[in-house]
């Protein structure tokens, strides 16, 4: 489930440039979570770092 937030999440980013400099602005994986918290999105630092591997 975690997967699919994290690309839900990142396919609004894409979509919106507000959103998209919060991110960038973000000073680590747990500030990211955060902000997608704030959208609605669920997913763990983990998660994040797993899929920015790739």
């Amino acid at each position: 489930m975690s997967k699919a937030q994290l690309i839900a999440f990142f396919t609004k980013v894409d979509a919106d440039p507000a959103l998209k400099l919060q991110v960038d602005a973000a000073t680590d994986a747990s500030a990211v979570v955060a902000i997608a918290k704030t959208e609605g999105f669920l997913f763990s630092a983990a998660s994040l770092s797993r899929h920015q591997r790739g």
